[in-house]
């Protein structure tokens, strides 16, 4: 009777987990990630929702003076530099791979195009070369979101980056991301 009983357990405890995973997966904003990898660069082409109007969307994706606030792994985020439609911005935190943690500082020089696109290059990093355009456009009750970037690791991080690291950390920061909009929607 008590490995029934355990088996019953069991069989409940894993259908509530797949449940839970299906409705997790089911609001995730994220619709797809795909990450290339060519030997020296991981290239990453991700699609969202959101949610929300364009502008919201926007003002989330911009609030960099903010953003160690919602984004997962960013510690502290600063406008350095601002001239008109450009910003230098300046990021630190941890990047956590399984047991591995390390920290990290970013320098980027962001080129906006108001409510469209959003490019970022590094200037200053752990990197040896990232650049990303986040292009936002309008869709039925809310905004597309896609993103690309290019990502050449060095040192540590070219030892620890994967392609499976890389889907897992997108979809954990623009999750919270669209989250923060979706929040600022109220």
């Amino acid at each position: 009777m008590q490995g029934f009983v355990q088996a019953c357990l069991r069989t409940c405890l894993l259908v509530g987990c797949c449940g839970w995973a299906a409705s997790a997966a089911a609001q995730s904003p994220v619709r797809s990630v795909d990450v290339a990898y060519d030997g020296d660069t991981y290239v990453v082409t991700a699609h969202m929702f959101a949610p929300v109007s364009q502008s919201i969307a926007w003002d989330v994706l911009t609030d960099f003076a903010n953003m160690a606030a919602w984004v997962p792994n960013v510690r502290q985020s600063s406008i350095v530099k601002k001239a008109g439609n450009q910003l230098t911005i300046e990021q630190s935190g941890t990047a956590k791979f399984g047991l591995l943690s390390f920290s990290y500082t970013s320098v980027r020089e962001i080129v906006l195009t108001p409510q469209t696109t959003i490019q970022s290059t590094q200037t200053k990093g752990e990197m040896k070369r990232q650049q990303s355009l986040m292009e936002l456009s309008p869709e039925a009750n809310g905004t597309r979101l896609q993103y690309r970037l290019e990502l050449e690791p060095s040192g540590l991080a070219s030892a620890v980056i994967s392609q499976d690291r890389l889907k897992h950390d997108i979809d954990e920061q623009f999750t919270a991301i669209v989250g923060e909009m979706v929040r600022r929607k109220k």
